[in-house]
Protein backbone atom coordinates (compact mmCIF):
# COMPACT_ATOMS: atom_id res chain seq x y z
CA UNK A 1 0.00 0.00 0.00
CA UNK A 2 0.98 3.88 -0.93
CA UNK A 3 1.97 5.82 2.24
CA UNK A 4 -0.46 7.34 3.91
CA UNK A 5 -0.89 11.15 3.51
CA UNK A 6 -1.40 13.25 6.25
CA UNK A 7 -4.86 14.73 6.15
CA UNK A 8 -4.73 18.69 6.65
CA UNK A 9 -6.36 19.87 9.93
CA UNK A 10 -8.59 22.45 8.86
CA UNK A 11 -11.32 23.35 10.89
CA UNK A 12 -14.54 25.00 9.19
CA UNK A 13 -16.51 26.75 11.39
CA UNK A 14 -19.25 27.41 8.46
CA UNK A 15 -20.30 24.27 9.09
CA UNK A 16 -22.53 25.06 12.48
CA UNK A 17 -25.35 25.88 11.49
CA UNK A 18 -29.01 25.50 12.76
CA UNK A 19 -29.39 22.04 12.86
CA UNK A 20 -26.16 21.60 14.96
CA UNK A 21 -27.00 24.39 17.46
CA UNK A 22 -29.99 22.61 18.34
CA UNK A 23 -27.81 19.47 18.75
CA UNK A 24 -25.39 20.80 21.28
CA UNK A 25 -28.50 22.73 23.15
CA UNK A 26 -30.07 19.15 23.74
CA UNK A 27 -26.97 18.22 25.13
CA UNK A 28 -26.84 20.68 27.45
CA UNK A 29 -30.60 20.58 28.23
CA UNK A 30 -30.04 17.08 29.17
CA UNK A 31 -26.60 17.10 31.18
CA UNK A 32 -28.26 20.20 33.03
CA UNK A 33 -31.24 18.03 33.96
CA UNK A 34 -29.10 15.37 34.90
CA UNK A 35 -27.23 17.35 37.25
CA UNK A 36 -29.09 19.71 39.04
CA UNK A 37 -32.59 18.28 38.99
CA UNK A 38 -31.66 14.32 40.08
CA UNK A 39 -27.94 14.09 41.14
CA UNK A 40 -27.43 17.63 43.46
CA UNK A 41 -31.23 16.95 44.92
CA UNK A 42 -30.22 13.07 45.86
CA UNK A 43 -26.91 13.11 46.42
CA UNK A 44 -25.88 16.80 46.89
CA UNK A 45 -22.40 17.29 46.57
CA UNK A 46 -21.22 14.27 48.69
CA UNK A 47 -18.78 11.52 47.84
CA UNK A 48 -20.85 9.36 45.35
CA UNK A 49 -22.74 12.90 43.83
CA UNK A 50 -19.07 14.11 42.45
CA UNK A 51 -18.30 10.89 41.17
CA UNK A 52 -21.63 10.39 39.63
CA UNK A 53 -20.87 14.17 37.79
CA UNK A 54 -17.45 13.52 36.75
CA UNK A 55 -18.32 10.32 35.06
CA UNK A 56 -21.24 12.15 33.28
CA UNK A 57 -19.35 14.83 32.57
CA UNK A 58 -16.83 13.09 31.12
CA UNK A 59 -18.80 10.83 28.73
CA UNK A 60 -20.39 14.08 28.17
CA UNK A 61 -17.65 16.02 27.32
CA UNK A 62 -16.25 13.36 25.02
CA UNK A 63 -19.51 13.00 23.17
CA UNK A 64 -19.25 16.75 22.72
CA UNK A 65 -15.59 17.05 21.43
CA UNK A 66 -16.13 13.47 18.72
CA UNK A 67 -19.45 15.28 17.60
CA UNK A 68 -17.66 19.12 16.99
CA UNK A 69 -14.89 16.85 15.17
CA UNK A 70 -17.50 15.32 12.80
CA UNK A 71 -18.73 18.72 12.04
CA UNK A 72 -15.69 21.22 12.11
CA UNK A 73 -13.82 19.10 10.12
CA UNK A 74 -12.99 17.97 6.92
CA UNK A 75 -14.41 14.24 5.93
CA UNK A 76 -11.46 13.69 3.76
CA UNK A 77 -11.59 15.13 -0.01
CA UNK A 78 -8.79 12.98 -2.90
CA UNK A 79 -5.63 14.92 -3.92
CA UNK A 80 -5.98 17.38 -7.00
CA UNK A 81 -3.52 15.10 -9.00
CA UNK A 82 -5.08 11.64 -8.03
CA UNK A 83 -4.34 9.00 -10.76
CA UNK A 84 -5.15 5.23 -9.75
CA UNK A 85 -2.43 3.21 -9.64
CA UNK A 86 -3.63 -0.39 -10.50
CA UNK A 87 -0.34 -1.90 -9.15
CA UNK A 88 -0.94 -0.45 -5.75
CA UNK A 89 -4.18 -2.95 -4.98
CA UNK A 90 -5.07 -5.85 -6.28
CA UNK A 91 -8.25 -5.08 -7.40
CA UNK A 92 -9.50 -1.51 -9.63
CA UNK A 93 -12.60 -0.53 -8.91
CA UNK A 94 -14.21 0.42 -12.35
CA UNK A 95 -17.41 2.17 -14.21
CA UNK A 96 -19.82 -0.35 -14.24
CA UNK A 97 -20.89 0.73 -18.06
CA UNK A 98 -17.42 0.23 -19.65
CA UNK A 99 -15.05 -1.07 -17.34
CA UNK A 100 -12.61 2.32 -16.87
CA UNK A 101 -11.60 3.91 -13.82
CA UNK A 102 -14.04 5.56 -11.94
CA UNK A 103 -14.04 9.86 -12.96
CA UNK A 104 -16.04 12.78 -10.92
CA UNK A 105 -17.53 14.26 -14.32
CA UNK A 106 -18.55 16.94 -11.60
CA UNK A 107 -14.96 17.40 -9.64
CA UNK A 108 -13.32 16.52 -13.13
CA UNK A 109 -10.70 14.03 -11.22
CA UNK A 110 -10.53 10.37 -11.00
CA UNK A 111 -11.79 8.54 -7.46
CA UNK A 112 -9.67 6.79 -5.23
CA UNK A 113 -11.52 3.44 -3.99
CA UNK A 114 -14.27 3.44 -1.84
CA UNK A 115 -14.65 7.44 -2.53
CA UNK A 116 -17.93 9.03 -3.78
CA UNK A 117 -19.29 12.68 -4.75
CA UNK A 118 -21.55 14.19 -2.00
CA UNK A 119 -24.33 16.18 -3.53
CA UNK A 120 -24.71 18.08 -0.81
CA UNK A 121 -21.21 18.69 0.02
CA UNK A 122 -20.76 19.02 -4.03
CA UNK A 123 -17.70 17.26 -3.75
CA UNK A 124 -15.70 13.98 -3.41
CA UNK A 125 -15.45 12.42 -0.46
CA UNK A 126 -12.67 9.66 0.54
CA UNK A 127 -14.39 6.43 1.97
CA UNK A 128 -17.63 8.26 2.39
CA UNK A 129 -20.05 6.46 5.10
CA UNK A 130 -22.87 9.11 4.44
CA UNK A 131 -24.10 12.89 4.58
CA UNK A 132 -25.09 13.53 8.08
CA UNK A 133 -28.03 15.99 8.74
CA UNK A 134 -27.10 16.51 12.24
CA UNK A 135 -23.74 17.02 11.87
CA UNK A 136 -23.91 19.31 8.54
CA UNK A 137 -21.22 17.10 7.50
CA UNK A 138 -20.22 13.84 5.50
CA UNK A 139 -18.85 11.12 7.08
CA UNK A 140 -16.01 9.98 5.62
CA UNK A 141 -12.62 8.26 5.94
CA UNK A 142 -10.69 11.05 7.86
CA UNK A 143 -13.60 11.66 10.55
CA UNK A 144 -15.58 7.79 10.65
CA UNK A 145 -13.28 7.06 13.98
CA UNK A 146 -14.74 10.26 15.77
CA UNK A 147 -18.04 9.43 13.95
CA UNK A 148 -17.58 5.87 15.94
CA UNK A 149 -16.11 7.46 19.24
CA UNK A 150 -19.08 9.57 18.86
CA UNK A 151 -21.86 6.93 18.91
CA UNK A 152 -20.28 4.91 21.93
CA UNK A 153 -19.50 7.80 24.22
CA UNK A 154 -23.25 8.88 23.77
CA UNK A 155 -24.09 5.55 24.79
CA UNK A 156 -22.56 5.45 27.40
CA UNK A 157 -23.48 8.83 28.74
CA UNK A 158 -27.07 7.66 28.14
CA UNK A 159 -26.74 5.21 30.41
CA UNK A 160 -25.30 6.83 32.75
CA UNK A 161 -28.12 9.29 32.60
CA UNK A 162 -30.65 6.12 32.77
CA UNK A 163 -28.85 4.87 35.73
CA UNK A 164 -28.79 8.16 37.74
CA UNK A 165 -32.69 9.08 36.93
CA UNK A 166 -33.77 5.26 37.69
CA UNK A 167 -31.57 5.35 40.92
CA UNK A 168 -32.44 8.92 42.51
CA UNK A 169 -36.10 7.86 41.87
CA UNK A 170 -37.00 6.55 45.35
CA UNK A 171 -35.25 9.32 46.76
CA UNK A 172 -36.15 12.69 44.68
CA UNK A 173 -39.53 11.38 43.56
CA UNK A 174 -41.50 12.09 46.83
CA UNK A 175 -39.99 15.27 47.58
CA UNK A 176 -40.50 16.67 44.40
CA UNK A 177 -43.95 15.51 44.36
CA UNK A 178 -44.90 16.88 48.01
CA UNK A 179 -42.76 20.02 47.49
CA UNK A 180 -43.09 23.22 45.54
CA UNK A 181 -40.33 21.99 42.86
CA UNK A 182 -42.58 22.38 39.63
CA UNK A 183 -39.75 23.29 37.54
CA UNK A 184 -37.60 20.70 38.24
CA UNK A 185 -40.73 17.94 37.84
CA UNK A 186 -41.63 19.51 34.62
CA UNK A 187 -37.41 19.52 33.38
CA UNK A 188 -37.66 16.05 34.45
CA UNK A 189 -40.28 15.20 32.36
CA UNK A 190 -39.10 16.93 29.52
CA UNK A 191 -35.53 15.36 29.47
CA UNK A 192 -37.06 12.19 29.87
CA UNK A 193 -39.59 12.61 26.65
CA UNK A 194 -36.24 14.30 24.33
CA UNK A 195 -33.74 11.58 25.76
CA UNK A 196 -36.12 8.19 25.28
CA UNK A 197 -36.28 8.54 21.53
CA UNK A 198 -33.12 9.35 20.91
CA UNK A 199 -31.33 6.63 23.16
CA UNK A 200 -33.38 4.41 21.00
CA UNK A 201 -32.23 6.36 17.49
CA UNK A 202 -28.91 6.72 18.25
CA UNK A 203 -28.61 2.39 19.60
CA UNK A 204 -30.06 1.34 16.86
CA UNK A 205 -27.48 3.39 14.44
CA UNK A 206 -24.37 2.46 16.99
CA UNK A 207 -25.86 -1.44 16.72
CA UNK A 208 -26.01 -0.76 12.66
CA UNK A 209 -22.21 0.80 12.48
CA UNK A 210 -20.97 -2.11 14.78
CA UNK A 211 -22.05 -4.48 12.09
CA UNK A 212 -20.70 -2.48 9.34
CA UNK A 213 -17.05 -1.83 11.47
CA UNK A 214 -16.64 -5.97 11.87
CA UNK A 215 -17.08 -6.39 7.98
CA UNK A 216 -14.84 -2.91 6.88
CA UNK A 217 -18.32 -2.17 5.04
CA UNK A 218 -19.27 1.85 4.42
CA UNK A 219 -22.83 2.74 4.44
CA UNK A 220 -23.04 3.63 0.49
CA UNK A 221 -21.21 -0.09 -0.15
CA UNK A 222 -23.95 -1.89 1.95
CA UNK A 223 -26.55 -0.03 -0.68
CA UNK A 224 -24.92 -0.72 -3.45
CA UNK A 225 -24.21 -4.49 -2.78
CA UNK A 226 -27.73 -4.84 -2.46
CA UNK A 227 -28.46 -2.69 -5.59
CA UNK A 228 -26.23 -5.11 -7.45
CA UNK A 229 -27.65 -8.10 -6.17
CA UNK A 230 -31.33 -7.01 -7.16
CA UNK A 231 -30.47 -6.20 -10.61
CA UNK A 232 -28.50 -9.25 -11.15
CA UNK A 233 -31.19 -11.05 -9.83
CA UNK A 234 -33.68 -9.53 -12.39
CA UNK A 235 -31.67 -9.68 -15.57
CA UNK A 236 -31.41 -13.86 -14.99
CA UNK A 237 -27.19 -13.45 -14.64
CA UNK A 238 -25.75 -15.71 -12.09
CA UNK A 239 -25.24 -13.83 -8.33
CA UNK A 240 -21.89 -12.81 -7.77
CA UNK A 241 -20.53 -13.37 -4.43
CA UNK A 242 -21.32 -10.19 -3.20
CA UNK A 243 -20.93 -11.41 0.59
CA UNK A 244 -17.30 -11.45 0.36
CA UNK A 245 -16.49 -7.99 0.73
CA UNK A 246 -13.29 -7.05 -0.63
CA UNK A 247 -12.34 -5.07 1.66
CA UNK A 248 -12.99 -7.65 4.65
CA UNK A 249 -9.57 -8.38 6.22
CA UNK A 250 -10.83 -10.07 9.66
CA UNK A 251 -12.23 -8.44 12.36
CA UNK A 252 -9.03 -7.63 14.08
CA UNK A 253 -7.57 -5.81 10.88
CA UNK A 254 -11.16 -4.55 9.84
CA UNK A 255 -10.44 -2.52 13.64
CA UNK A 256 -7.05 -1.41 13.06
CA UNK A 257 -7.90 -0.28 9.27
CA UNK A 258 -10.67 2.16 11.01
CA UNK A 259 -9.39 3.21 14.56
CA UNK A 260 -5.98 2.92 13.86
CA UNK A 261 -2.93 0.17 13.87
CA UNK A 262 -2.18 1.11 18.14
CA UNK A 263 -4.81 -0.76 19.96
CA UNK A 264 -4.02 1.32 23.01
CA UNK A 265 -5.18 4.53 21.14
CA UNK A 266 -8.38 3.47 20.14
CA UNK A 267 -11.00 4.51 23.52
CA UNK A 268 -9.15 7.77 22.91
CA UNK A 269 -10.60 10.75 20.96
CA UNK A 270 -8.87 11.89 17.68
CA UNK A 271 -6.37 15.03 17.38
CA UNK A 272 -6.09 15.26 13.94
CA UNK A 273 -8.07 13.64 11.01
CA UNK A 274 -6.80 10.37 9.73
CA UNK A 275 -4.30 10.10 7.43
CA UNK A 276 -4.30 8.13 3.96
CA UNK A 277 -7.94 7.06 2.25
CA UNK A 278 -6.60 6.76 -1.15
CA UNK A 279 -5.58 3.36 -0.96
CA UNK A 280 -6.62 0.00 0.92
CA UNK A 281 -5.51 -3.43 1.60
CA UNK A 282 -8.14 -6.33 -0.16
CA UNK A 283 -7.85 -9.59 0.91
CA UNK A 284 -6.84 -10.64 -2.36
CA UNK A 285 -3.39 -8.70 -1.29
CA UNK A 286 -2.91 -10.59 2.42
CA UNK A 287 -3.93 -13.88 -0.05
CA UNK A 288 -0.70 -12.33 -2.45
CA UNK A 289 1.57 -11.79 0.41
CA UNK A 290 0.97 -15.52 2.13
CA UNK A 291 1.24 -17.49 -1.29
CA UNK A 292 4.70 -15.23 -1.40
CA UNK A 293 5.43 -16.08 1.97
CA UNK A 294 4.99 -20.11 0.89
CA UNK A 295 7.13 -20.17 -1.69
CA UNK A 296 9.66 -17.89 -0.13
CA UNK A 297 9.98 -21.09 2.33
CA UNK A 298 9.51 -23.57 0.01
CA UNK A 299 12.57 -22.03 -2.00
CA UNK A 300 14.36 -22.19 1.54
CA UNK A 301 13.46 -25.67 2.25
CA UNK A 302 11.32 -24.92 5.24
CA UNK A 303 8.31 -26.80 4.02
Amino acid sequence: MAEEAVVPCTIHLSKINVTVLGVLCVFGFLYYVSVFCVIVPWLSYSVPGITNMGVLTVTTCLSLYCYMFCVMLDAGRPPPNYQPDQEASSILEVKRKDGAPRYCQKCQQFKPPRSHHCRKCQRCVLRMDHHCPWTNNCIGHANYRAFFLFLICEQLAVCMFAHVCKTSSPSVLPSLLGGTHTHIRTYNALAFAVALPLTISLLLLFVWHVQLVMVNKTTIEYQEGVTASINAAASGAPLPDLRRHPYDLGLYVNLMTILGSNPAVWPLPPCAPTPGGTSYSTKWDLLSAADAEEHEARLLGLT
